[in-house]
C-alpha cells in the first residue's frame, strides 16, 4: 500500500512538473553563429510544431513579436524569434542593405533553424519579415510547412517611396513609435540605419523596377 500511494504520489508531481514546463511562459535567449555572424534568437515552448517569427525593418524579436512569444500555445508551438544581422541583439555587425539583403536575411533565418535542428518549421513575418519570408519559401519550399505574411510588399511603387521619404527623418516620429527602438539602438544608430533602409528601398525601385 505505502509503495502503491508512493508511485501515485510521484507520477502526480511528475505530470505536474511536465506541464507546468510545458505551459511556462519562460522566454530563453541564445546566440549562435549563422554565416559568419552572431545572431540573437529567442525560444519558448515544447511543440511538434516549429514556427520562427521575422520582424519588420529595425525590428527585433522582443519588440515586434513580445505578444507572440508569450501567449503562442507553448504545447503546440516550439517558437522562435530572430534578430536579423544588424538589428536588435544581432550587432555586430552593423546593419547594411546590399541589393540582395532580403535573400541574405531569407538564407540566414533557415540556416538559423537548421542551426537549431528543426528539419521543417513555418514562417510568421510581418513588413520585411514578411518579405524575407516569402523569398524563404521561395527558395526553400522543401523547409517551410506553413507561411504567414502580412504588411509584406511584392513590389516597390511611387506611393511606397514618397511614404518611406516622408518618415525617413525618425526626429519627426510619434514618441510612441519612435521610444522602443531609440531604447534599443540609440538615436544616431537609429536615424542612419533607417535613413540607409529608405536609400535602398530607393534603389531597388530605380534600378530593378521596384520589383
Amino acid at each position: 500500500m505505502y509503495l502503491r500511494n508512493s508511485i501515485t504520489i510521484f507520477v502526480s508531481i511528475f505530470c505536474l512538473i511536465h506541464d507546468f514546463l510545458c505551459n511556462s511562459t519562460e522566454i530563453t535567449s541564445g546566440r549562435i553563429q549563422v554565416n559568419g555572424v552572431d545572431l540573437h534568437y529567442q525560444r519558448t515552448g515544447s511543440g511538434e510544431h516549429a514556427v520562427l517569427l521575422l520582424p519588420g525593418a529595425l525590428g527585433s524579436s522582443q519588440t515586434d513579436f513580445g505578444p507572440q512569444l508569450k501567449l503562442l500555445d507553448k504545447k503546440a508551438f516550439t517558437v522562435i524569434g530572430w534578430d536579423p544581422r544588424g538589428y536588435g541583439r544581432s550587432i555586430p555587425p552593423a546593419r547594411d542593405y546590399p541589393e540582395d539583403f532580403f535573400s541574405r536575411d531569407a538564407t540566414d533565418a533557415v540556416n538559423l533553424m537548421q542551426a537549431l535542428h528543426f528539419k521543417r518549421f513555418s514562417l510568421l513575418g510581418w513588413s520585411d519579415g514578411g518579405i524575407t519570408a516569402l523569398v524563404a519559401a521561395g527558395s526553400y519550399p522543401l523547409l517551410i510547412n506553413k507561411l504567414i505574411v502580412w504588411g509584406a510588399n511584392a513590389y516597390v511603387t511611387e506611393e511606397d517611396l514618397a511614404l518611406y521619404n516622408a518618415v525617413k527623418d525618425v526626429s519627426k516620429w510619434s514618441p510612441g513609435m519612435r521610444k522602443p527602438l531609440e531604447d534599443l539602438y540609440g538615436i544616431n544608430y537609429l536615424t542612419s540605419t533607417f535613413s540607409t533602409w529608405v536609400d535602398a528601398m530607393t534603389n531597388i525601385f530605380q534600378k530593378f523596377d521596384g520589383k
